[in-house]
């Protein structure tokens, strides 16, 4: 286990099974409009391994570091030493190995816009080997910088220092305005009045995020409602407001358009370890309202 000092248990939860064990770290203050959070995951003795693991479609990217033996994912192919999983818009399956251990920055969809601009056509329901993006020497240099089998306060470290880095590249004009983009997107049930607002086409917002995410606005706004739902129906003390889907048939129907599934037949399933290890290893920091796991 990683050394911890005292003071270090504000930033740090964990979560452990027989033998999995998820830490939920926080960025840094900065960074927050950009990272929901980091996680840490680590299967040391493979009580996943060769199980199938679905993830959830959400409006979220995903920058990864894997320093154990890496998973397969449903195409076959093996995870990158270094990935960034764009925005997805269907379940995914992964085939995970024994000794697994990764670390996962989650990023909001300004993050994904500012600190992974221009790849939205490659990016989207898709896993990209940062090395494609960034250069071999570079990517090594980030996974070299990750102390992960040391402090935790260090590993937050190197990474607050890598994404905070990125971030300053990004002009502060633009920042402001892709936030301004996703604040008033996801306020506003219509995509004509969000437009509205923000004094901008349908047809500039749509390019805007078809070039930096490759999914369209609607979609985005769909897979917020689709987060919340799902959240709703698995946190039976959930303080969400009511389904923001204009009756139940548009819930049902945006479940089996991105889950293949139900809200009731959701309900009746066991959830996995995997997804109530993940949101349990984020209840005790606030830290964000991803669910990753089915």
């Amino acid at each position: 286990m990683p050394n911890m000092n005292p003071g270090d248990c504000r930033h740090f939860y964990f979560v452990w099974s027989t033998q999995l064990r998820i830490v939920a770290i926080e960025p840094h203050p900065h960074l927050r409009p950009y990272v929901l959070s980091y996680r840490l995951v680590e299967d040391k003795l493979g009580e996943f391994a060769g199980l199938p693991v679905w993830t959830c479609p959400e409006p979220i990217g995903i920058l990864s570091a894997n320093f154990g033996k890496r998973s397969h994912h449903e195409s076959g192919g093996i995870h990158p030493k270094v990935g960034l999983l764009g925005v997805q818009t269907h379940t995914r399956q992964w085939l995970p190995q024994s000794e697994t251990l990764f670390v996962m920055a989650i990023l909001t969809v300004p993050g994904m816009m500012i600190l992974f601009p221009e790849i939205g056509q490659d990016s989207a329901d898709n896993l990209l080997d940062v090395a494609g993006l960034w250069g071999e020497r570079k990517t090594e240099a980030f996974w070299r910088c990750l102390p992960h089998l040391g402090r935790l306060d260090a590993m937050k470290s190197a990474m607050d220092e890598w994404l905070l880095t990125l971030l300053s590249a990004a002009p502060t004009d633009v920042r402001k305005r892709r936030l301004q983009l996703h604040e008033v997107l996801t306020s506003n049930q219509r995509i004509d009045t969000a437009c509205e607002q923000l004094g901008i086409t349908p047809r500039t917002l749509q390019r805007e995020f078809q070039r930096h995410l490759g999914v369209s606005p609607k979609q985005v706004m769909n897979l917020h409602r689709l987060q919340r739902s799902i959240r709703a129906n698995v946190e039976t003390t959930s303080q969400l407001p009511p389904s923001e889907f204009a009756d139940q048939a548009h819930e049902i129907r945006a479940w089996r358009q991105y889950l293949n599934r139900t809200p009731s037949r959701y309900c009746t399933e066991n959830r996995s370890v995997l997804a109530q290890a993940f949101a349990a290893s984020a209840k005790r920091v606030s830290l964000d309202p991803t669910l990753f796991y089915l």
